[in-house]
């Protein structure tokens, strides 16, 4: 009983930080799932629900970063929380810029090439929010999974790269403006997810 009181009203609070933030990545799956449906499936309310969403993240980020600075005791480092807040953050605001940028081209749909970018995109997102969700009982798991979403930006990347070669020979020169922008975009959210996830791995190392 005397424990209980001392934790209740004496002790500083310690708030569930490992929830927060798969709580965070789950909006960014969300973002990016959508992100795919929009110019693959060419579906007009996923294209909507990207820009909502991610006013949505918005808020989480800065409601887990009040808490992170009213809180004293945290399951790990403030630095690595502040750091995956602020990464996940980065990744559904970086999404929302590539909507933005592609209809102001007024690009509606991409092709099958952009459909194996965005499908690795949407991949990686997932991983990363299975990752935080088994942070607490599987490290193993988020261990796999960091590693597979470091595999899938390679595999971006050589697509990537393939698709830049194929440019090169257009001779349309507003074209290759805009799919070089467009790819660029892509390969730079792709870029954040794999920070993301080595900053989850750190996470992983502090808690073992």
């Amino acid at each position: 009983m005397i424990k209980s009181f001392i934790q209740k009203y004496i002790l500083p609070k310690e708030l569930d930080f490992i929830s927060a933030l798969e709580e965070q990545s789950l909006i960014v799956n969300k973002i990016a799932s959508d992100l795919y449906l929009c110019f693959i499936e060419e579906n007009a309310n996923s294209c909507e629900a990207i820009i909502s969403d991610e006013h949505q993240a918005k808020e989480i980020r800065e409601k887990n970063m009040n808490e992170l600075l009213d809180t004293f005791i945290t399951p790990f480092d403030r630095e690595s929380i502040y750091r995956v807040i602020t990464q996940l953050d980065w990744i559904a605001l970086s999404v929302r810029h590539f909507v933005l940028e592609a209809q102001a081209y007024k690009i509606r749909q991409l092709d099958a090439t952009y459909a194996d970018i965005l499908k690795n995109i949407e991949l990686q997102s997932s991983m990363l929010n299975v990752g935080f969700k088994n942070l607490k009982s599987s490290q193993k798991i988020v261990i796999r999974n960091t590693q597979d979403i470091r595999d899938s930006y390679e595999a971006l990347t050589d697509t990537y790269i393939q698709r830049m070669a194929e440019l090169s020979e257009n001779q349309d020169k507003k074209d290759t403006f805009i799919q070089r922008e467009l790819l660029a975009q892509l390969k730079e959210i792709s870029k954040r997810m794999q920070m993301c996830a080595n900053s989850l791995e750190d996470i992983v190392m502090k808690m073992s």
